[in-house]
């Protein structure tokens, strides 16, 4: 089976090992007539299209349940590397959503931090206050050092809010002492988040 395989991070490179590894023919020029296409950006008129979150593609990897939960384990795995590493020291930590990356770098952190959680809705109330404390979002205020946002798509206002750091996990805003960390699994575990597209990639192909 032949591909084409648009490598542009560390994880891409390793992606378009693996496939070699497994027998695949992997082009290094983009051509017609092969039986699948993996890009970022790029828009191609052929069925066997993938990317990670290119809606121009036909299989938007993240959208498949099992790959994003297994990549946000290894999200929330980077981001307590990262942590650990700072020089700053934190203690009290405002995880702002509570979605299944939130969970998991909660329950990662819970143990070396003392953990907030601030959601957008009620749908968790019970299970976060049994664990964690809870701020509600349309009541951010406080003093932490360090916050790390999970909501997508939402205007944050963190003027209320006292703090030495803040790590985006899900937008790219401009704001003081601010980063946005989007793409954790290519910093830290990029092999391993390659073997995970590819498992994704090799199952639908098998099947067409």
């Amino acid at each position: 089976m032949k591909g084409f395989i648009e490598v542009y991070d560390q994880r891409t490179q390793f992606l378009k090992d693996i496939f070699l590894s497994h027998g695949y023919q992997i082009n290094d020029k983009q051509s017609q007539n092969l039986d699948f296409y993996v890009v970022k950006n790029q828009k191609i008129d052929h069925d066997n299209t993938f990317s990670l979150n290119n809606i121009n593609t036909k299989y938007i990897i993240n959208k498949d349940k099992v790959f994003k939960h297994l990549n946000n384990t290894l999200t929330a795995m980077g981001l307590y590397l990262k942590i650990i590493q700072d020089k700053a020291h934190y203690n009290n930590i405002l995880i702002l959503g509570y979605g299944d990356l939130a969970k998991q770098l909660a329950n990662i952190l819970k143990s070396n931090y003392d953990i907030t959680i601030c959601n957008r809705n009620n749908k968790d109330l019970d299970e976060i206050k049994q664990i964690y404390h809870h701020l509600d979002l349309n009541a951010l205020s406080g003093k932490y050092d360090l916050i790390i946002n999970t909501i997508p798509v939402c205007k944050i206002n963190y003027k209320k809010l006292k703090y030495k750091q803040i790590y985006d996990l899900a937008q790219t805003v401009e704001g003081k002492d601010y980063q946005s960390l989007r793409n954790i699994p290519n910093m830290y575990f990029p092999y391993e988040s390659a073997l995970l597209m590819f498992q994704y990639i090799h199952g639908v192909m098998r099947h067409v």
